[in-house]
């Protein structure tokens, strides 16, 4: 599954809210137990073509419970940026419902 940036960004945001800020770091909010980070490995789809790319990777930190969360291993979907095959621009338009006018001339 190809994960948008603006999806991760959302998932980030919904899970840490199950964590609180403490002097040391963060500790779950269900358990207690300190929570930890595991950096994985995203290949960044970013070309104009499906499963297309320039070869890069981004190494992104994972929160997670030890004792709540299963652990998030060390590779995960690759990341598709706004403007890329798997994520175009003109899919948030049509979500929108935004008109564009093709036919402007300068």
């Amino acid at each position: 599954m190809v994960i948008k940036t603006q999806e991760l960004q959302a998932h980030f945001d919904k899970k840490t809210e199950g964590y609180e800020k403490t002097e040391d770091g963060y500790k779950c909010k269900v358990c207690g137990e300190t929570i930890l980070a595991r950096t994985i490995t995203h290949p960044v789809w970013d070309g104009p073509f499906p499963m297309s790319g320039s070869g890069s990777c981004e190494k992104i930190e994972h929160p997670y419970c030890p004792k709540c969360e299963p652990n998030p291993g060390f590779r995960k979907g690759p990341i598709a940026p706004k403007g890329s095959y798997h994520n175009p621009i003109h899919a948030e338009i049509i979500s929108t419902g935004a008109i564009i006018k093709t036919d402007v001339k300068p």
